[in-house]
């Protein structure tokens, strides 16, 4: 396994992200996922991972600068079959080392209220719930979370 940093327009990431919008669509609806298309454009993010095992791209990760101070976690997805194989985890590390090393605090991220495995993943990794942020404020159907770069 290795992970790879990867230009927003790469294949293998564009590849994974419809796996990641199909199944936002599935869990939610369609009308529900598109609505939130515009909040995870790939042409907003600063900076993108995939993950291979061999050839074959497994998973992915994004973020996107915030302020000067923070970045969020984004695009976040992992192949059915390569689930709590820490894929996630690297992924989510490789993301906030460069974070870091491009002098920022702070991480936060958004993910469905609903989906507590993905909640139990992000705590373990450090991050806390806090109040929804920019365009989740109000929005009933995701939690948001933070963690601070400077503990890792």
């Amino acid at each position: 396994m290795r992970i790879e940093e990867v230009p927003i327009n790469h294949p293998d990431l564009l590849k994974l992200v419809r796996k990641l919008d199909y199944f936002f669509e599935e869990q939610w609806g369609k009308d529900i996922a598109e609505g939130y298309q515009s909040f995870h454009q790939l042409s907003k993010m600063a900076y993108a991972v995939v993950c291979y095992n061999g050839k074959q791209a497994i998973g992915c990760g994004c973020y996107k600068i915030i302020d000067q101070q923070t970045v969020e976690i984004k695009r976040m997805f992992v192949e059915k079959q390569y689930r709590r194989q820490k894929v996630a985890s690297s992924l989510l590390n490789a993301l906030e080392r460069h974070a870091q090393q491009h002098h920022f605090d702070v991480a936060v991220l958004e993910t469905g209220k609903d989906m507590q495995d993905n909640i139990l993943f992000y705590q373990k990794c450090g991050y806390h719930l806090i109040d929804n942020f920019g365009d989740f404020v109000g929005d009933l159907i995701c939690v948001c979370m933070e963690k601070s770069l400077n503990s890792i």
